[in-house]
């Protein structure tokens, strides 16, 4: 196989995995560089693209993912590096160090945002002679039927549902026996709510999104620091006002932007704030209880348990698709060097 032809099945491959995406957010910058390092050193290993497809769709869907073209593209990179080892063994020459990775420029356009998928959706629609109406009703009927996107298995739905449950009945019996705890029952018989509007966000990004980054701990801790922190100062400065609020909002994202700490739930904690007597009347110690003490204490260790059981308990219906895609592939048996497959950090 020639150099000009694995780059056509290359390309190919890289076609194919931008169709899915992989939850373990690999950089597509990476799988780029792979590409070309593996086209660039092609000669010597020419390897079979069907077994390539066969050896790492790990779900057997005849896709590779970001991640599994990644690991595909690493383990060519090696195998040429142990075929050049062997080599200059051989010869009594001394191992050459592998090549540098070129590197991938840093200026990669970044995703579009909402109103420019919204205008580019437009555009197109018009373009095809279509209403924006229509334009919506089409793209609606589109998501309703999860077209281009795989959808959650059952298990993911299940343990997602199981969480919040847990999570919201947790809540409701600690919001029932609160007003007796020692220290802050008295804040509680004062009109504080340990139903936080905050908390139903987070639970959200919690269960059903936890690959988020809003939920990483740099975001949910600073993002929780930054906006309680911004919002009782200002209610020192300026006291509950329409212009207190809008500064506390204004100054927390700005706050959250420069730290990369983006933190949805904190918007809802400082309206809060500057609309409740009982929040104010605690001051400071609104910075510690109720929000972050129940996160840490209860909505993460759930969390944790909830995460688990998906990667541990999972499961799914059997469907004509699935079934069609793990039909068994016959590959000639591999030589001992393609038996290596690195394991990635």
């Amino acid at each position: 196989m020639s150099l000009t032809s694995y780059c056509r099945l290359t390309l190919q491959v890289q076609r194919i995995s931008r169709r899915k995406i992989s939850s373990s957010r690999t950089p597509y910058r990476s799988v780029r560089t792979n590409h070309h390092t593996a086209c660039i050193r092609a000669n010597s290993l020419k390897p079979d693209l069907q077994s390539l497809l066969a050896r790492f769709d790990g779900d057997g869907d005849g896709q590779l993912t970001y991640a599994e073209a990644d690991e595909a593209f690493a383990a060519l990179r090696a195998q040429q590096t142990l075929i050049r080892s062997q080599a200059h063994t051989a010869s009594g020459l001394a191992a050459p160090a592998p090549a540098p990775v070129p590197a991938v420029p840093s200026n990669s356009p970044s995703p579009a945002t909402w109103d420019l998928q919204v205008a580019k959706g437009f555009r197109a629609a018009l373009a095809r002679g279509e209403s924006p109406f229509v334009a919506l009703l089409s793209y609606m009927a589109s998501k309703l039927s999860n077209k281009g996107k795989a959808r959650a298995s059952v298990s993911d739905l299940l343990w997602s549902f199981v969480g919040m449950f847990l999570a919201v009945t947790a809540l409701g019996v600690m919001n029932l026996h609160v007003r007796s705890w020692p220290v802050v029952g008295e804040w509680h018989q004062q009109g504080l709510g340990l139903l936080l509007g905050s908390f139903g966000t987070l639970c959200v990004l919690i269960f059903g999104r936890p690959e988020a980054e809003a939920v990483r701990v740099w975001n949910l801790l600073m993002g929780h620091v930054i906006a309680t922190a911004t919002v009782l100062t200002l209610l020192h400065v300026l006291g509950p006002s329409i212009l207190s609020r809008a500064l506390a909002m204004a100054c927390m994202i700005a706050s959250m932007m420069f730290t990369d700490s983006v933190h949805p739930p904190g918007g809802a904690l400082v309206l809060m704030a500057v609309d409740s007597t009982a929040i104010q009347r605690i001051d400071w110690w609104f910075m510690l209880y109720p929000s972050l003490a129940v996160t840490i204490a209860l909505l993460l260790p759930l969390g944790v348990a909830i995460n688990w059981l998906k990667r541990n308990a999972r499961f799914d219906f059997p469907t004509s698709s699935s079934t069609a895609s793990h039909v068994p592939v016959v590959e000639p048996s591999p030589s001992p060097s393609s038996e290596l497959r690195p394991k990635l950090a």
